[in-house]
């Protein structure tokens, strides 16, 4: 079954928004930036592909945006020569929630740091040639590297706030090429809706 419905991906009002930025987006009084207006997308779907759950964002059962691409958060420490704009995409989560894979391709790299991405996975989809990080995962629900996956076979879990993150989210970074076993860098990014798109999903 496939169904559509359409649903702001601006940052979340209220708690949740806050809760999404306030450890890394601080301005040197301490108040929270608010993201600029011009950075949300307003009219993207969430939808069921064949083999994604439903009601699924970013193959994330009933995930939401919490920090949008290239937002601009005074203080944020992982933008690109310190331009201090997020690089990446936040879908908010609980923890153990899983993620769900939104095409066809293979496990490259996974790893953990504890600067930034914490646990993560980076996969490759050859049929469009584009890489994607996936960060803030669960220890040990990711995929072996080496393993393949099609539309709908679960690519790990959300994690946990034991690593400093506020709130549990899968942040998503994307590529062009095969980026190989490293993660995709600020410097190196792309909007992840280009992978997204490129793979025939609704926007």
């Amino acid at each position: 079954m496939r169904t559509t419905r359409f649903r702001s991906t601006g940052v979340r009002a209220g708690a949740v928004a806050v809760a999404a930025v306030a450890l890394l987006a601080t301005s040197a009084s301490g108040a929270v930036a608010a993201a600029p207006a011009d950075t949300a997308r307003h009219a993207a779907s969430v939808s069921a592909q064949d083999g994604l759950p439903d009601n699924s964002w970013w193959g994330v059962p009933n995930g939401e945006t919490t920090a949008a691409y290239n937002e601009h958060f005074p203080g944020y420490a992982f933008g690109c020569d310190g331009d201090e704009r997020h690089k990446g995409l936040d879908i908010g989560a609980p923890t153990g929630t899983t993620i769900h894979a939104w095409g066809e391709g293979e496990v490259v790299g996974t790893g953990y740091d504890d600067g930034g991405y914490h646990r993560w996975i980076q996969v490759y989809f050859p049929s469009i040639d584009m890489s994607m990080t996936l960060g803030h995962l669960l220890d040990g629900s990711e995929k072996a590297v080496g393993s393949t996956f099609k539309e709908g076979d679960v690519l790990a879990e959300v994690g946990t706030e034991a690593d400093g993150i506020n709130h549990t989210h899968v942040h998503y970074r994307a590529a062009k090429g095969n980026h190989g076993a490293e993660p995709v860098g600020p410097c190196e990014d792309m909007d992840p809706f280009v992978i997204w798109e490129a793979l025939g999903l609704p926007v």
